[in-house]
């Protein structure tokens, strides 16, 4: 399901357009989706618009999505977390988890983190800005780097502390530090994490990862040494799966799941 965005084109124009009887909604009740049948959105006439106002998230196929909360949901309403939104398919999750993002960032950023007097909207670009000092305060990326370390038909996966009850497993990520490159990060990640190096660094792809801001740049290595050792405190357990032998993992919709499930298809073809 990774990059069927890349059948359509979402665009982000300058200006913000205006909305007509083509435009779409897509409606939030505390941070869950409100689903129309199948759909993300809703027409944007007659949609009961909570007192917040409208944020512009894209224009999709000539149709410009809008985003909003709602205090009160529809009888029988049909609502999805965002992560049930990437089973719908990953336009979806794209626009939805921009939608997210860009109304996270209004309430967060209301005020300048210098002087502590309120910002304003750019006219024609996605940032606030704060007159007086002369910042500009742009929706926060978060750079991360995920990593498919490969030791022949073996890969290293790790559960975290977090994910032991769910019993996942999977590959090792990390955020990248200021003045480091995304391969410096993969190296210093994994030697920190599992206490393996690693050589022929590789990169294969990214992905938008909305909990809450992440960009997710996704990494092949090849194992060049050292003993697993689980980083205390945040790695419950770590080990070398054969490919056809894993334990539970990430589906195809994530990027961890995506890279695994391309290894085994250049393992088994």
């Amino acid at each position: 399901m990774l990059y069927e965005l890349g059948m359509h084109r979402i665009e982000l124009p300058g200006k913000v357009p205006k909305p007509t009887a083509k435009s779409r909604l897509i409606l939030w009740h505390e941070n869950q989706v409100l689903m129309n049948g199948v759909d993300i959105s809703w027409p944007f006439s007659g949609a009961d618009i909570d007192q917040n106002p409208c944020e512009f998230v894209g224009t999709l196929n000539g149709k410009a999505y809008f985003t909003t909360t709602i205090r009160e949901l529809p009888a029988k309403a049909d609502t999805r977390s965002l992560r049930d939104i990437a089973f719908v398919g990953e336009t979806a999750f794209m626009l939805c988890g921009r939608a997210r993002a860009h109304l996270d960032w209004r309430t967060q950023h209301r005020f300048c983190s210098q002087c502590g007097q309120s910002v304003h909207q750019v006219a024609q670009e996605f940032a606030m800005e704060c007159v007086p000092c002369r910042l500009r305060f742009y929706p926060r990326i978060s750079p991360c780097i995920i990593v498919l370390i490969t030791h022949g038909r073996r890969i290293l996966l790790a559960q975290g502390e977090k994910n032991r009850e769910q019993g996942w497993y999977s590959t090792l990520a990390g955020f990248i530090e200021s003045g480091e490159s995304a391969e410096q990060a993969v190296i210093r990640e994994v030697k920190e994490e599992v206490n393996v190096d690693v050589k022929n660094i590789r990169y294969l792809n990214s992905q938008a990862w909305p909990f809450p801001n992440q960009l997710m740049l996704g990494y092949s290595a090849e194992y060049a040494g050292g003993e697993i050792i689980p980083a205390v405190g945040e790695i419950a357990d770590a080990a070398w799966f054969d490919i056809d032998e894993l334990p539970k993992h990430p589906p195809s919709i994530s990027i961890a799941g995506w890279m695994i499930r391309q290894f085994r298809e250049s393992i088994s073809g």
